[in-house]
């Protein structure tokens, strides 16, 4: 079994390599229908889409590492593990009652 080369096109190059060379360089206008301002919309849309669910995702393993947190303190046997904010009374004078 022989082994062929290539065709040759007319610049001496295989048919394959034709049209990469210094003479493909031509600049040629084509009419391009694409809208270039729904795509940049688009890919706006879609990078503030997927910050948000970046977002979403952090909070989510945060909240998950407080739960976690939490459960080893309770576990451990601790009275103080959350803190409770209880408002405070104002001190207000009472009179005294009469009587």
């Amino acid at each position: 079994m022989a082994i062929q080369s290539p065709s040759r096109g007319a610049s001496g190059r295989p048919d394959d390599l034709a049209g990469f060379g210094p003479e493909s360089r031509r600049v040629v206008k084509i009419d391009d229908p694409t809208d270039y301002e729904h795509r940049h919309f688009v890919n706006l849309a879609a990078a503030a889409f997927l910050l948000c669910i970046a977002i979403a995702i952090i909070w989510t393993v945060k909240a998950m590492e407080d739960y976690e947190n939490l459960q080893k303190c309770l576990g451990s046997g601790r009275r103080d593990c959350v803190d409770l904010h209880v408002p405070v009374r104002p001190m207000i004078p009472v009179p005294a009652r009469k009587g």
